[in-house]
């Protein structure tokens, strides 16, 4: 493959695309296809020279990034190629903190490996490729950590092979790596380090209470590897980034950039399950046990069935005939164990009435009443329920077996290597990391009854995937609650990813993103992770609490709304607020364009409480927007307004004025928050505001104030800075 060139200086070596990235790029197109492998060149093209900008850039000391991909769309397939890019251009040891579970961390293991095609065993000593050590039990791909020596180490550095340690992100584990880095680092001056964080939301951050004095261990020996190697390039990846943007700023891995991992073409993700029409939700209300089969269960079972079957048909090789079903309805070991003893008894009597063709007649009724309710009319006219696919279906009863996806369910993973149909039951270890590329059912229930979290929730959704050659047959069977959830996670998540792309283009900085909350109960992830607030326009109207103090920003700022004020010739009047059908204030309509331009150069009023600045612009959404001057003419436009007697002298007591008075018989104007011109809309109220401890006691700070209208509830999350 021709080299890479990236736009630098003169000064800047280019970036070499060698053998390393020629490697996994060939690859990638084996497994992924000409279109998918150069999908990824392309994000890691785009990652790799950001990532090299900002470790060349003298301003910040900051070299973590945050990579965030789709659940399930093939971020370690970018990893590896990014990873053999850093190789091809001077990184020559990688450290991968690949999970909090064994499995999690072989799995890691055994994928790198594969690809990097590490020496294992006796080969170690002959072979030419990178060496890969892991805290784990070692694999055929790797060996002990415990085999890493500084003498080692320097060996196959001065023989170019880089060196990957996959390290348990547990603090054991963690701790001998540390031990061993450290002897590498004093004695081997040629090494050129970086970290992969995988689950980078999950264990890394410091969730101890009073994070200015303790922190975790594992966080704790995260920031001191990082120490002993030099503040090397740090990439925390994950699906799930809440608790990473909403770290507290003494955090030491706040990431200085985010990068987004787009994900390949066929990926069926929230959006494809959660936003577009489709028969996959199948909904579902007998969830009262989880320690028993409910009706809505055995029909799900029924269904894995007939889908198995089709998917059989549909892909004759050995290899696609397999097919998935996942059981996620409590997290404790009791229920699991319950729930597999009686799917397995249940598989057990299904597969002898087919044997012995006993009874069988009542299971081919049972099929067939699942297989009307569930296929897709389109699937049932391509495979009608005839006796060729009822033989399919019992071939496929046959070749299911169930698995404990749990730490006393070892025993059954035997299944595994012996069944083309799995069906998955489990708790926390179906949650996050592990890929079930075959995945056709998924029986989902499990939800917390306070709200949750949202990266919590959203790391669930196992159905995520590369599954449009079969997603016709996909089934999600799970409560109406549940169901909502997820699509308001869908939008959530949109909105994010939006953000993210303003992130990159240096339109928005990290600490402002914002989350939005209206729809739903959960939060976006657990409070010891991070700190964010709940900011709440439930009110009709959010009102400017909190003076600007510096002269300077007053009039910037003053200057700045007098632009915006006479940039319309004729202001047109309003009787708004008026019994008597008076005037009370002046109006224009302004483009939301226009007015986020000017929220975006004010300085100080819309970055405190309420109006964070964040939220405020996304109140202004498209379309025009009344501004309303609160003032008739320039004789009644300045407005004293009392302020609280303390040392920062910066906040005001009201800036609405109320009802000129409490007798109907009398009462000619209903008070400032009735000057609404459009109550459909977002109004602007504009206040010029002329502050003191009292009429006759100014403090000289003149200035323009806002209050704005919101015609419905919005609710968002923000970084609590406080």
């Amino acid at each position: 493959m021709e080299q890479y060139n990236i736009n630098r200086t003169d000064t800047i070596q280019p970036v070499i695309e060698g053998k390393y990235f020629t490697r996994i790029h060939q690859r990638h197109i084996e497994a992924y296809g000409e279109t998918g492998a150069n999908n990824i060149v392309q994000n890691v093209r785009t990652t790799y020279g950001k990532l090299m900008q900002q470790l060349r850039s003298e301003l910040d000391e900051n070299h973590n990034s945050l990579l965030v991909g789709k659940v399930q769309s093939g971020k370690t397939s970018n990893l590896e190629l990014l990873t053999a890019l850093a190789f091809d251009n001077g990184y020559n040891f990688l450290l991968i903190f690949g999970g909090y579970d064994k499995e999690l961390l072989r799995q890691s293991t055994e994928r790198f490996g594969t690809t990097f095609e590490t020496a294992g065993g006796e080969d170690v000593l002959y072979s030419e490729n990178p060496v890969l050590f892991t805290t784990n039990e070692p694999t055929k791909e790797s060996v002990s950590i415990n085999s890493l020596d500084a003498e080692f180490a320097k060996q196959l550095i001065e023989e170019k092979r880089p060196i990957i340690i996959t390290c348990l992100k547990r603090p054991p584990a963690m701790k001998t790596a540390l031990k061993i880095i450290s002897k590498i680092q004093d004695s081997v001056s040629s090494i050129v380090p970086f970290i992969i964080d995988d689950e980078g939301d999950q264990a890394s951050l410091n969730t101890a209470k009073d994070k200015a004095r303790n922190s975790t261990p594992t966080y704790k020996t995260i920031v001191k590897i990082k120490e002993v190697l030099g503040n090397p390039l740090y990439l925390s990846v994950t699906a799930t980034p809440q608790a990473n943007i909403f770290q507290e700023d003494i955090s030491a891995l706040n990431p200085a950039s985010i990068h987004t991992v787009q994900p390949g073409s066929g990926y069926d993700g929230a959006s494809i399950y959660h936003l577009s029409e489709n028969d996959i939700i199948e909904d579902i209300s007998d969830t009262d046990s989880p320690l028993r089969i409910s009706n809505s269960l055995k029909e799900a079972i029924y269904y894995f069935f007939i889908a198995s079957a089709i998917k059989r048909l549909r892909f004759p090789s050995k290899k696609n005939k397999r097919s998935d079903m996942i059981i996620h309805v409590d997290r404790t070991v009791a229920a699991h164990g319950s729930i597999y003893s009686a799917i397995h008894d249940m598989l057990g009597e299904i597969k002898q009435a087919f044997i012995e063709e006993d009874s069988v007649d009542f299971y081919v009724n049972i099929i067939r009443r699942c297989y009307d309710k569930y296929l897709p009319q389109e699937v049932r006219k391509q495979y009608p329920l005839d006796n060729s696919l009822i033989s399919e279906i019992s071939q496929a009863i046959q070749s299911t077996g169930a698995i404990l996806q749990n730490g006393i369910g070892k025993h059954t993973k035997e299944m595994e290597l012996t069944k083309l149909h799995k069906i998955y039951i489990g708790g926390d270890l179906l949650q996050r990391g592990l890929t079930f590329s075959n995945l056709i059912v998924s029986y989902f229930t499990r939800f917390a009854k306070s709200g949750g979290n949202m990266d919590t929730t959203l790391q669930r959704a196992r159905w995520f995937g590369y599954r449009s050659k079969y997603l016709d047959l996909c089934k999600i069977f799970t409560t109406v609650e549940i169901a909502k959830e997820f699509t308001t996670l869908a939008e959530i998540e949109d909105d994010l990813w939006e953000q993210f792309d303003d992130v990159g283009n240096g339109v928005l900085e990290i600490k402002d993103i914002i989350i939005q909350a209206e729809s739903t109960k959960q939060k976006p992830t657990a409070k010891n992770k991070a700190k964010f607030k709940r900011i709440s326009f439930k009110n009709r109207w959010i009102k400017q609490k909190f003076l600007v103090v510096d002269d300077v920003e007053i009039s910037s700022n003053n200057n700045r709304v007098n632009d915006l004020i006479s940039s319309i010739s004729t202001w047109r009047s309003t009787d708004a607020g008026s019994t008597i059908k008076a005037e009370t204030a002046k109006y224009a309509m302004f483009t939301a364009e226009q007015l986020i331009t000017l929220i975006k150069s004010i300085d100080t009023a819309f970055d405190r409480e309420p109006f964070n600045k964040r939220p405020v612009l996304e109140l202004m959404g498209s379309s025009d927007i009344p501004v309303i001057l609160m003032w008739t003419d320039d004789n009644n436009k300045v407005r004293y307004r009392s302020i609280y007697n303390d040392a920062a002298h910066d906040r005001i007591k009201a800036l609405h004025q109320g009802a000129n008075t409490m007798d109907p018989s009398r009462l000619t104007y209903l008070g400032d928050q009735k000057v609404v011109v459009d109550p459909d809309k977002v109004n602007i109220q504009i206040h010029y505001i002329s502050p003191g401890l009292t009429k006759t006691n100014r403090i000289k700070k003149d200035q323009y104030m806002f209050a704005i209208y919101i015609p419905k509830n919005k609710v968002y999350f923000v970084k609590d800075n406080d």
